[in-house]
């Protein structure tokens, strides 16, 4: 496990080597080297500025996104997970200590990293943005993020008649993706409202490399939660289908440190708790699409007329980096199964393994990631139930979404839509038997 201590805007100087000093702000030693925004987020809200508890709560989640960045993966199970120590500077450190353990617990569920927190006074706090024009009425808000999954989520809730705040978390590697989502769903401006948080990789303490961010749904639900609450609306909604949230591993090799749990049903609920109690809220994170498996979500943007959009919205987990789909992620070849089952036009991948031969051969991953996927989905439409629950015990982590019963419907429907695809085509035909 590999070792790191963070400090972030130096409000602490341990006598400890390789320190990794953060700045989200300009300091007397050096300009910052990442970039926190929630003007745009903040200035809509209403009544008086924020309460130092709120703003302490943006930066304590812009804290935990930076931190999850500065700190590189290495390769391989022992040297993937991190050992974290980090220093955060707020307004009222006591009440801070008090939730430390549940911020730790929380960032380890998602990262499977292990991380100590020691909040210190903030000499020098950032005062409260500008708060200017009113949001838009609205009676929730939702996550916008640019991928297929929440573009669908909101299409959904628009023709149910809701009215969300539709919050971004933009960066240089998403931004373009969102733009596209924003344009399919054909709303004001006003309704859109992105927040910046982006590491300066270049010269800076974030290594060029590490993309991981699974600490981003903290930041990302963080920031709706204080929307939510400030406009008493109280109704977060994000999107991912069931078979990510839950995310059974397609294999043995993918249990512990190398599976994420972005939207797992057991954290999103603990968040909402979380928000609730510091932002003094009843705050309720919904995902709407658990009970839905990928081809679900596509079809029913289909139905929801948000076919051409489609194609434009991003699902590979490179994304940010490489600005295109790889085409060998678990995500790609979730999307590309699911694009081929409803016969809509999709991306270009970098690496075809469904039909080439030499791209499926061209790396370790390229092979691994396929094999296991076909042999995953004949698993879940082989194996009887009990068999299930003991190969993959994962299946029971749907709670409270779902039932350990509604879990395995789901996981046996996404069994059959992704073997009947995959037999049409040569290498996971060649790999299924």
């Amino acid at each position: 496990m590999r070792e790191f201590t963070v400090v972030i805007n130096e409000c602490e100087q341990p006598a400890l080597p390789n320190v990794l000093g953060v700045r989200i702000r300009n300091t007397a030693n050096g300009q910052k080297n990442l970039t926190l925004s929630f003007d745009k987020l903040v200035e809509g809200l209403p009544g008086a500025p924020l309460t130092e508890r709120r703003l302490d709560w943006l930066d304590v989640m812009g804290a935990i996104f930076a931190i999850d960045n500065a700190c590189e993966r290495g390769q391989g199970d022992t040297d993937w997970a991190r050992d974290i120590t980090a220093f955060v500077p707020v307004r009222d450190p006591a009440f801070w200590e008090e939730q430390a353990t549940e911020i730790q617990e929380l960032f380890g569920d998602l990262t499977f990293d292990r991380l100590r927190l020691h909040f210190r006074p903030d000499p020098n706090p950032a005062g409260p943005p500008r708060q200017r024009d009113e949001h838009p009425e609205c009676d929730c808000v939702a996550l916008l993020s640019g991928g297929v999954d929440s573009y669908t989520g909101v299409l959904a809730l628009l023709d149910s008649g809701r009215r969300p705040l539709l919050v971004s978390h933009n960066n240089s590697g998403t931004a373009r993706y969102q733009r596209a989502a924003e344009a399919g769903l054909d709303l004001p401006s006003e309704r859109f409202v992105p927040f910046r948080a982006d590491p300066h990789r270049s010269g800076s303490v974030f290594p060029g490399n590490e993309g991981s961010q699974r600490s981003r749904t903290m930041l990302f639900m963080g920031a709706a939660a204080l929307a939510a609450a400030a406009l008493d609306v109280n109704e977060v909604h994000l999107s991912e289908n069931g078979v990510m949230a839950v995310h059974v591993p397609m294999s043995a090799a993918r249990v512990g440190s190398l599976s994420t749990r972005t939207a797992a049903p057991g954290v999103v609920h603990r968040m909402a708790d979380l928000a609730s109690r510091v932002l003094d809220a009843e705050i309720n994170i919904r995902n709407d699409l658990v009970g839905m498996t990928k081809p679900d979500v596509v079809g029913r943007a289909v139905e929801l007329g948000g076919a051409d959009t489609l194609l434009n919205l991003a699902s590979c987990w490179a994304i940010g980096r490489h600005h295109a789909h790889c085409g060998i992620c678990a995500p790609c070849l979730m999307r590309r199964i699911s694009f081929l089952t409803h016969d809509v036009d999709d991306a270009v991948y970098q690496r075809n393994v469904f039909d080439n031969e030499a791209d499926f051969s061209s790396s370790e991953q390229s092979r691994d990631n396929l094999s296991q996927l076909c042999q995953f989905v004949g698993e879940l439409t082989g194996l009887a139930d009990a068999e299930l629950f003991i190969e993959y015990p994962e299946l029971l982590d749907g709670a409270p979404a779902l039932d350990p019963g509604e879990s395995l419907t789901l996981y046996r429907r996404w069994g059959e839509q992704a073997i009947t695809e995959l037999r049409r085509h040569s290498v996971p035909r060649r790999l299924l038997g």
